[in-house]
């Protein structure tokens, strides 16, 4: 049950460029969104954010679903989680790799590049933070300056939509619900409470 309601997308169409881009992106606009809606000037910031996470192509699409789905993961929001996950094989990013992050540092499956965004990742999802100096400077073999950046954005949008979420309480809407039923229980999702 969330702790606010979301608006319907009918009364809010001065959002429809922010709303049809998600719904370009993930075939729905989400019920964070429709929630934030509620303030103007939160709305806007976010898509903007949203714009500047998603966007630009300074990563691949795999990169960017195992960056946005571990942090969601290690940080243990299952909303989070199930939207950066529902899709991810279509776009290049195996369910194996899915069902095997919390095994990432010995599991085959993964490379050394992966090895580093997913200690990232953990580390930044820790509160307080357990990233070091040594877990950049190893995506710094890997990544270029512009691509760390865009690592590190990534992270950071999802840590706000991840507190948001699970302060909120937002309600996972049907498709990545079902899909995360289907697939995430292995590795310890569970639909919110």
């Amino acid at each position: 049950m969330p702790r606010i309601d979301p608006l319907p997308r009918s009364a809010l169409p001065q959002y429809e460029d922010i709303f049809q881009g998600m719904v370009d992106s993930i075939g729905y606009v989400p019920n964070s969104f429709l929630t934030m809606a509620r303030d103007p000037l939160l709305i806007k910031a976010v898509g903007a954010m949203s714009d500047a996470a998603w966007y630009p192509k300074t990563v691949s699409e795999p990169v960017r679903r195992l960056v946005t789905f571990a942090f969601s993961q290690f940080s243990g929001v299952g909303y989070s989680a199930a939207h950066c996950a529902c899709g991810a094989p279509e776009l290049g990013l195996p369910l194996e790799k899915i069902l095997a992050i919390h095994d990432y540092e010995a599991s085959p499956l993964f490379d050394e590049a992966e090895r580093a965004i997913l200690r990232l990742c953990r580390h930044a999802a820790r509160v307080p933070s357990e990233v070091t100096d040594a877990d950049v400077n190893a995506l710094k073999q890997h990544f270029d300056t512009p691509q760390l950046m865009f690592i590190v954005t990534l992270i950071c949008y999802m840590a706000f939509l991840n507190k948001w979420n699970d302060i909120v309480g937002t309600t996972l809407e049907a498709v990545p619900d079902a899909w995360a039923r289907e697939h995430l229980q292995p590795v310890g999702w569970r639909p919110a409470d």
